[in-house]
């Protein structure tokens, strides 16, 4: 008489399994996010680095022409010619800052960026649909681990740029 075999579950990823899985799927999602970007800069009549640009100066407050440069790691030549084609286009205002003359702030320009948002409303919904099932605990954890993954992302591009110099 035969005896069956017993099939074994498979051993539980590990910690390290995890993480390159995670990895691997934020690489995904950011190489789809790129191309998203490049598509909309076309539909915009932007280069992408300009709209990628637009995106970091909408995203904080009181931005130099420095802190561009400084968390994109491009050269201020170059900023200064992204700042001039995102100003051309009608994204942003120059605003001189008041307690320093000599500085300037990139101030986005609420109406246009507005149209920007609309489209990516379109395109995010069932993304928003899906972060819409986590808990308010759970998008905390996103949160933190969104803001911990981009502050080492703007590092990790500024050492590549200076490898690259």
């Amino acid at each position: 008489m035969s005896v069956k075999q017993q099939k074994t579950a498979p051993p539980a990823p590990g910690i390290d399994d995890r993480i390159t899985q995670l990895e691997r799927k934020i690489r995904a999602a950011s190489a789809q996010r790129t191309l998203y970007s490049g598509v909309l800069a076309s539909k915009l009549g932007m280069h992408q680095t300009d709209l990628e640009c637009l995106f970091i100066i909408t995203l904080g407050e009181n931005v130099t022409p420095g802190q561009l440069a400084s968390e994109t790691g491009l050269t201020t030549g170059a900023i200064t010619g992204v700042v001039d084609r995102i100003e051309r286009a009608g994204y942003i205002r120059r605003q001189r800052d008041p307690a320093d003359r000599r500085r300037l702030f990139l101030e986005p320009v609420p109406e246009r960026i507005e149209e920007i948002r609309a489209i990516n409303r379109r395109a995010y919904k069932p993304w928003m649909e899906e972060l819409a099932r986590y808990s308010e605990a759970e998008l905390e954890i996103l949160l933190d681990f969104a803001d911990r993954n981009y502050q080492a992302a703007v590092q990790a591009t500024i050492a590549l740029r200076r490898e690259i110099s």
